[in-house]
């Protein structure tokens, strides 16, 4: 749509302080399965076969038509015959694990012949890997949960979820299509399981459809307000900006970390604009009902990709870890990580420390080949590895007992410990995200080097502190605290 793109430049360059047309037209599809999606409601339940192919068809016209994507249309038409061929055809406890191999691999040739496009252009755009790394999310899922529905397979120690979402059969053609081309999560998710996906094709409920606008539309005005902080100011604050010497001839320490948070909360709003918008999309299409409790209210699943005030407002970097890309984890969690720590054949658990490394690689291979991702993602295992070292030994000293007999200096202690450790994850989240924005190897170690390695040293330090010298030991005794489990047994229950 020429015309459409010509329109969304003129839009993009006078009103939206020039952000990339590529995202303008993002936006533009996700608003468009707004529409579309209340169509998909008003098709009856009982027509499930016309809700897959209005899902197809839609999709077909956001990420075709209108963001004109058709080669990547082509490269998931083409993955998706390939996997449900092996899904299909494969009997051996090898189907998921070989179409994991196949989608990764189909998708890191797109990511790599990304990465030759824009080396040649010098210019980062947004093209159809993002939707493809929802797809293998889906895809891959789907594969795990086929093999755990097989009657004829032990499963030992499959965990809830794994138990909630197996799939008895293989799912038909146009079903599966169905799924994996759902309109309203494809370009920037959030990714779900078929289970999922069935039940909200096979909601018939008036009084569940009645509510789903209010949820809908609170999850659009959230991304709303997001888009319009990034484009006020992601011209202002960049990560780009801070590889520059020139950045720091002027400013403290100090000043530095303030711009990097900022910039930080800044790049993050992008996100937050595109996955609430498209959560809420989903959930106005009917995604997320979970049935009903024993007495009779309506259940609803979190299907969101982001919990903002858990990134924004957590006191740990655990919590604010676990609340970003929240599809992607469970993913992880459920389809790598369990998959890994425990055998098929016993059900014993494997090394964790090994499978944590398998499933940070595999993260980072999902992610893409630039050299910033991986810094990232090695700095954020071993920043939340730190984080865990000092709560284990820090936070019996602050915790409240569950009575709440305490000295108002216990409490100020407690809010102290609780506002540092606020300040300290949310410098170690933005320090450790500037490679990913960056990308390039030569410009992230220029920017971690111009803030003096802060989070890098201070890392190493607590592991040479508390992992060489015995500091926790040190603290233990100091406070009276028992040496031989550190800092939980202190004879009260703690409140976390």
């Amino acid at each position: 749509m020429q015309l459409l793109n010509s329109a969304l430049t003129r839009l993009s360059e006078n009103y939206l302080g020039g952000i990339s047309v590529d995202r303008v037209v993002t936006v533009v599809g996700v608003l468009l399965s707004y529409v579309l999606a209340h169509a998909f409601q008003r098709i009856p339940a009982r027509m499930a076969a016309a809700k897959h192919i209005f899902s197809i068809i839609s999709t077909v016209f956001l990420f075709g038509p209108v963001q004109e994507q058709y080669t990547g249309l082509i490269h998931m038409a083409v993955g998706s015959a390939a996997i449900y061929g092996l899904i299909r055809w494969i009997r051996s406890a090898y189907m998921p694990y070989a179409v994991f191999l196949v989608a990764m691999l189909h998708m890191s040739y797109s990511h790599i012949q990304r990465q030759i496009h824009e080396r040649s252009t010098g210019a980062v755009e947004m093209d159809y890997t993002g939707a493809q790394m929802v797809f293998v999310i889906k895809v891959t899922s789907l594969a795990f949960c086929v093999y755990d529905g097989r009657p004829n397979v032990v499963h030992p120690r499959m965990s809830a979820y794994q138990r909630k979402n197996a799939i008895s059969r293989v799912p038909g053609l146009l079903e599966y299509l169905g799924y994996v081309f759902f309109f309203a999560g494809f370009s920037v998710g959030p990714a779900f399981e078929l289970a999922t996906y069935r039940k909200m094709v096979a909601l018939d409920d008036t009084r569940v459809q009645r509510q789903l606008p209010r949820r809908a539309y609170r999850k659009l005005l959230e991304g709303a307000f997001w888009m319009v902080i990034y484009v006020a100011y992601s011209n202002v604050y960049t990560y780009q900006a801070m590889t520059k010497p020139q950045f720091y001839a002027h400013r403290s320490l100090l000043s530095s970390a303030l711009y990097m948070c900022t910039t930080g909360l800044v790049v993050r709003s992008a996100y937050y604009t595109a996955w609430k918008m498209g959560e809420g999309a989903c959930i106005l299409a009917g995604l997320g009902f979970d049935g009903y409790d024993a007495h009779g209210a309506v259940q609803w699943m979190d299907i969101a990709n982001v919990h903002v005030r858990g990134v924004e407002l957590g006191s740990s970097l655990r919590q604010l870890i676990d609340s970003w890309n929240v599809g992607t984890n469970t993913w992880l969690r459920h389809h790598v990580y369990l998959r890994i720590s425990r055998t098929p054949a016993d059900g014993a658990r494997t090394s964790s420390t090994r499978a944590t490394v398998l499933t940070f690689l595999v993260s980072a291979w999902w992610h893409g080949f630039y050299p910033g991702y991986y810094l990232t993602f090695v700095l954020a295992a071993l920043s939340a590895n730190a984080a865990r070292i000092l709560r284990r030994n820090l936070h019996a000293i602050v915790a409240l007992p569950a009575d709440n007999h305490v000295s108002a200096l216990r409490r100020a202690l407690k809010l102290m410990y609780d506002v540092a450790g606020w300040i300290l994850s949310k410098y170690t989240l933005d320090f450790a995200a500037a490679p990913f924005m960056v990308l390039s190897l030569q410009p992230s170690m220029q920017l971690w080097r111009d803030n003096y390695f802060v989070v890098p040293l201070a890392v190493l330090g607590i592991f040479i502190a508390f992992n060489g010298l015995g500091a926790g030991r040190f603290i233990r005794s100091i406070v009276g605290l028992p040496q031989s489990v550190p800092g939980i047994k202190t004879g009260k229950r703690l409140k976390k």
